[in-house]
């Protein structure tokens, strides 16, 4: 079967699902993707670091353009203010990239960046998916919804549904990484008690407080992935604690290698992360971030407590303390579970969606 040219574009900042995508393009038996990235320069316009997705999706053979675009900030409307020139100027960048990558469909998966690449879509009558990966419709879904042809949504939440246009709206589920149900051994270790992480930034309130009771776990063999900013200071801690190794970033093989090996996560309660919990059937002590829009982490935390409410603790930011996650800890990772033979099969319902717009 002679496969058809095909080209796509992918936006936005969930680079997780983001990335399963991709897997998918590549291995389609009915299309011959050539697949484009438009991402962020910068984590933001107020935040010069350079984003994630710049640095990953250039690393794994895909082409990728930057656009420089303001920040959607609910919190903070100077931030939004601060932006605006930008997020004039990146819907003119848009037009230009549209205009140059000809794409056949553009796939967004969140954050503000994906939101003048969708309008520029919409006004070049370029066909589009808009994907929501959590429980709550972000700001950039609301946009977006009013300019793509379909809104793929990760759960069947009623709530969510109703406050976003019912002829588009299909649920597709989340794509999670597909590394977590085959991990490839590695030079990490076997047999990991505690894996403590916050997201690819790290969490420096989650940090602090592991650095107070790390002498007091000294008996477990943790892995932390601690962010960039904290990493130095935890380094040195690798020289004091034997059974402790600290990293700033890991790899997707060696997340999925981690995550499949260790005992008990203790994490913030993103939705990638909530839902790889959920599949591997992990205990974990789940901190949701309290600035979370729509409060959609402490949601999540709370699904993944529906679904494995044994292994579960939630424990939010202004209650944590040294005592109460020790206790915690403590007590899951004692816990006695059935071993459960993880069983997962390709989710390919959003790629099915994009062959049937095409």
């Amino acid at each position: 079967m002679n496969k058809v040219k095909k080209t796509i574009i992918i936006t936005g900042t969930h680079l997780t699902p983001a990335l399963e995508l991709i897997r998918q393009l590549k291995a389609d038996k009915k299309n011959d993707w050539q697949i484009n990235y438009i991402g962020r320069k910068n984590n933001s316009s107020v935040d010069y670091t350079p984003s994630i997705e710049s640095k990953i999706i250039p690393k794994i053979g895909i082409k990728f353009y930057s656009i420089n675009c303001g920040k959607l900030d609910r919190r903070w409307l100077p931030n939004t203010i601060k932006g605006l020139p930008q997020t004039t100027a990146s819907l003119f960048e848009s037009l230009k990239l549209i205009k140059k990558i000809k794409p056949d469909i553009i796939v967004s998966f969140g954050g503000y960046v994906s939101v003048p690449v969708i309008i520029s879509g919409f006004l070049k009558k370029i066909p589009s998916i808009t994907h929501e990966q959590t429980l709550t419709n972000s700001l950039t879904t609301k946009i977006n919804s009013f300019f793509v042809d379909k809104i793929a949504l990760s759960f069947k939440n009623q709530h969510q549904k109703e406050k976003l246009p019912k002829n588009k709206i299909v649920v597709t589920g989340n794509l999670l990484r597909q590394e977590i149900f085959h991990p490839q051994k590695n030079k990490i270790g076997n047999d990991i008690d505690i894996f403590i992480t916050a997201g690819n930034q790290g969490s420096h309130t989650i940090n602090l407080l592991i650095k107070k009771i790390l002498p007091k776990l000294k008996d477990y063999y943790i892995i932390h992935q601690t962010g960039k900013n904290d990493f130095n200071s935890f380094k040195q801690l690798t020289n004091i604690y034997q059974k402790y190794q600290a990293f700033s970033y890991l790899e997707s093989s060696d997340m999925a290698y981690v995550l499949n090996k260790t005992n008990l996560i203790i994490s913030r309660s993103g939705a990638n992360t909530s839902q790889e919990i959920v599949a591997l059937n992990k205990k974990s002590i789940l901190i949701p971030l309290k600035i979370s829009q729509q409060n959609e982490q402490l949601l999540n935390a709370l699904w993944v407590k529906e679904k494995n409410p044994q292994n579960t603790e939630i424990i939010e930011e202004k209650d944590i303390t040294e005592k109460n996650i020790l206790e915690n800890i403590n007590k899951l990772i004692t816990n006695k579970t059935k071993k459960v033979v993880i069983k997962n099969t390709d989710n390919l319902k959003l790629l099915n969606l994009i062959h049937e717009i095409l």
